[in-house]
């Protein structure tokens, strides 16, 4: 099994994904043991388990796990965070939620459980709405971002994609080569993989590759570009 990510060895990837299992173990634990009554510390179990279980999901994907493997990491994934997603501080959850269903075709009755999220608690979101939109024709789109930087750039390769697919692809690749990483520099994994401890999980643009997939681009050019997670968008072939 060959690492997709190369930032990390395979050794310090399931070293992770062990650990983390062991805490989701323990917060699974703590979840038992609650009442109903104990609403603050059932919704911060939830939100520690979202994290651990999306955390090994990605380093999963990056260690170079099958990709069945990483739906049955997603389907796990997905009920936690839906009992715990906040759009004030887990947007980027949100997109990776969304685009990942998006490229594992997960079953319509699981997408709406996200797009119910959303609609609880709307960022408001250009990218959130054409993901969203790609799976229910009635969504309605917003114009605006929650965060421009790096996103708005994707409006370039939507837009181009209806008239110039090669134009499209050439804007998307820019996106990763100069805005994808720098633009999520306020995010608590920038850099992970320069930490003297073990954390670094992975770094993949999931919503490029759901706009690929959403757009019908020829993505055979970007099969080796850091960032992008060609297999995820390619595991029926």
């Amino acid at each position: 099994m060959n690492t997709r990510d190369k930032l990390n060895s395979k050794e310090n990837f399931m070293e992770i994904i062990a650990r983390q299992n062991e805490y989701i173990e323990e917060e699974l634990e703590d979840l038992s043991g609650y009442g109903s009554e104990d609403t603050e510390e059932i919704s911060e179990t939830y939100k520690n388990l979202s994290k651990y279980s999306l955390d090994n999901m990605v380093a999963a994907y990056s260690v170079g796990e099958a990709i069945s493997k990483i739906k049955e990491e997603y389907i796990r994934t997905l009920d936690y965070f839906i009992h715990s997603w906040e759009q004030s501080n887990s947007y980027v959850q949100m997109v990776w939620m969304l685009s990942i269903g998006i490229m594992l075709d997960i079953e319509q009755k699981d997408f709406l459980k996200l797009v119910e999220c959303v609609k609880i608690d709307d960022p408001n979101d250009y990218l959130v709405d054409f993901l969203i939109a790609s799976r229910v024709e009635s969504w309605s789109m917003h114009s605006s971002f929650k965060f421009a930087k790096p996103y708005k750039t994707l409006t370039e390769v939507i837009d181009f994609a209806k008239n110039d697919k090669n134009e499209a692809l050439s804007c998307l690749l820019s996106y990763l080569q100069k805005d994808w990483y720098k633009g999520h520099s306020d995010t608590g994994w920038y850099d992970a993989h320069k930490s003297k401890w073990n954390i670094h999980t992975g770094y993949w643009s999931f919503e490029s590759g759901a706009l690929v997939k959403i757009l019908g681009l020829d993505d055979s050019s970007l099969k080796e570009q850091q960032y992008y997670p060609y297999d995820l968008v390619h595991w029926k072939d």
